[in-house]
């Protein structure tokens, strides 16, 4: 039996060996890509981006002027800047990526991004997003009735599914000793 199990690891530590050589391949792959993109500072400007909508709804709620606005931004930028690690997301993003994509397609979209294509992409691409996002959500808001029917129906038929207060069983009283 000893015998069986060490031939089955000669036979599987080159091919472990490979994965781990492969794994580091496309770890050092998605690196390279990351430093194409200039992932430090997409973040931020995604950073950047996804705050400003969800700010805006706490600054009209206190009532903020425009020092406390800046105090504000300048609490949640030394939030990201200090205390976030983002070196902690880019190697988690470069670890999702190698699950994603090969060791050649990281090296084809590094080559992508260093291209004045791909320059050009990182540099409109959030723009795009939040364009894209201010439509979809107009489209949506002019049907935003329509949902509101479709809601109001489900909420009937739940209600309707359910047993009307008084026809609910009441628990009958303990037996007294």
């Amino acid at each position: 039996m000893k015998a069986l199990i060490t031939s089955a690891a000669l036979i599987l530590l080159p091919s472990l060996a490979s994965a781990q050589k492969n794994d580091d391949e496309s770890l050092a792959a998605a690196g390279k890509l990351v430093e194409a993109m200039g992932m430090k500072e997409q973040l931020k400007n995604g950073f950047e981006a996804a705050m400003r909508p969800r700010l805006q709804p706490m600054i009209q709620q206190m009532g903020l002027n425009a020092g406390q606005v800046a105090e504000l931004n300048s609490i949640f930028s030394s939030w990201w800047n200090d205390d976030v690690d983002q070196d902690l997301i880019i190697t988690r993003i470069q670890i999702l990526w190698t699950e994603s994509f090969t060791v050649e397609e990281l090296k084809e979209l590094e080559l992508f991004y260093r291209s004045e294509l791909g320059k050009k992409m990182l540099l409109t691409l959030p723009t795009l997003t939040q364009k894209g996002m201010e439509i979809g959500l107009s489209i949506a808001e002019s049907e935003q009735q329509t949902l509101q029917k479709k809601m109001e129906s489900f909420a009937q038929s739940l209600a309707e599914s359910r047993p009307a207060p008084s026809q609910e069983k009441k628990p009958e009283p303990a037996a007294k000793p």
